[in-house]
């Protein structure tokens, strides 16, 4: 069981690459940002711009390790010409997918013939959802927010009214994306393949078949 309070395995050079920054997030709720509203080709594109800028990168056996993860060989692994190591993304972009996901979701019926999240049918959307909004549920907890909400008397409003645009101090994202791009692995598709001893597992921990799946 791990118990150190750096558990977020990371190779040096991106923990190098990190830097931080103080910024004060817009916790209003008409707050015009390019991230919200109607769907659009607009709106689209800017969470596109977040949600797919991450690009694969390479996992060695020593950061495996830091991961608690086993080398078993059900891994997706690289071909030792092209650099041997395994398969791997960073966590946050799983995330913003996930919120992605969830936004789409709260105006159906313009995405229902485009999503792929929805194409996947009923039961598999359905426990796409929960399993996003558990994984942020998760997230949240385990990054609890200790920032302090004040509160204001607002004419027209008889009860406390929240004041959300708080300071933060977060993490530079953009040198984050400058890392993933100067370690990404550029590889064609059929470059990962299964090698003659690859084992693929029978189920991922708590998966179960769906209909669509029979």
């Amino acid at each position: 069981m791990p118990t150190s309070r750096a558990l977020t395995p990371v190779a040096a050079s991106l923990i190098e690459s990190v830097e931080y920054h103080d910024i004060k997030f817009n916790g209003s709720l008409f707050n015009p940002s390019v991230y919200m509203g109607k769907p659009s080709p607009e709106l689209d594109g800017a969470w596109n711009a977040i949600v797919q800028r991450s690009k694969p990168t390479r996992i060695t056996s020593e950061m495996l390790k830091k991961l608690h993860k086993e080398e078993r060989p059900s891994l997706i692994r690289f071909m030792d010409v092209d650099g041997g190591g395994y398969l791997g993304s960073l966590e946050f972009t799983h995330q913003l997918h996930c919120l992605n996901v969830l936004r789409k979701h709260t105006y159906y019926d313009y995405y229902k013939d485009t999503e792929p999240a929805i194409l996947e049918g009923p039961r598999a959307y359905r426990n796409h959802l929960d399993h996003c909004v558990d994984m942020l549920r998760q997230h949240v907890l385990c990054n609890a927010d200790v920032g302090l909400v004040t509160y204001d008397w607002v004419k027209g409003y008889d009860t406390p009214y929240p004041d959300f645009s708080n300071w933060h101090r977060c993490r530079n994202v953009e040198k984050i994306w400058e890392w993933n791009e100067e370690n990404s692995v550029h590889l064609p598709r059929e470059r990962l393949t299964r090698f003659g001893d690859d084992v693929d597992l029978e189920h991922p921990d708590g998966w179960k078949p769906l209909v669509e799946d029979v």
